[in-house]
């Protein structure tokens, strides 16, 4: 399968907004909380959020390559969501490496963090696979409950 990143369209956003996870994994529903969607009708403008589409178009997922400030450092942190239907299959590591091989092609770093759900082991070893090492950990509170996150990182020279 090739994948490719492209930009974001209204369209793609109202397909994310549909998608709904099974078991734990509903954790991840983008109609879950208001942020979740306000934040996604708003990304359609941004630089560094993008589409993941197939060789035929077809949508299979979304990325986004933000900032965030850590020691008065900043650091380039990656989202990544998959088409639901798709996940659990053993397509996460082709998925990742696509989106991180064309990332670093448009932004050119040497340095990506992202942080998953403790609970999300399939999602933590597909970054491992990928070379991302656990590099720490955070509680977050999200809809009223306490989550555990480990924030995973890579570096290449």
């Amino acid at each position: 399968m090739q994948l490719t990143l492209r930009r974001r369209t209204e369209e793609d956003i109202n397909e994310f907004l549909t998608w709904t996870y099974d078991g734990i994994y509903s954790f991840y529903d983008n109609n879950s909380q208001i942020e979740k969607v306000e934040g996604l009708k708003a990304s359609v403008h941004l630089e560094r959020v993008f589409s993941v589409v197939d060789e035929n178009g077809n949508l299979i997922g979304n990325c986004e390559f933000y900032d965030v400030e850590e020691d008065g450092k900043d650091i380039l942190v990656l989202g990544v969501q998959m088409k639901p239907s798709l996940t659990g299959k053993g397509q996460g590591s082709a998925f990742v490496k696509a989106i991180i091989e064309q990332g670093r092609e448009r932004l050119k770093f040497t340095h990506l963090e992202l942080a998953v759900a403790d609970f999300n082991e399939r999602a933590i070893r597909t970054y491992e696979k990928e070379g991302f090492r656990v590099r720490d950990e955070f509680m977050n509170e999200i809809r009223g409950q306490e989550y555990r996150f480990v924030i995973m990182a890579k570096d290449w020279e």
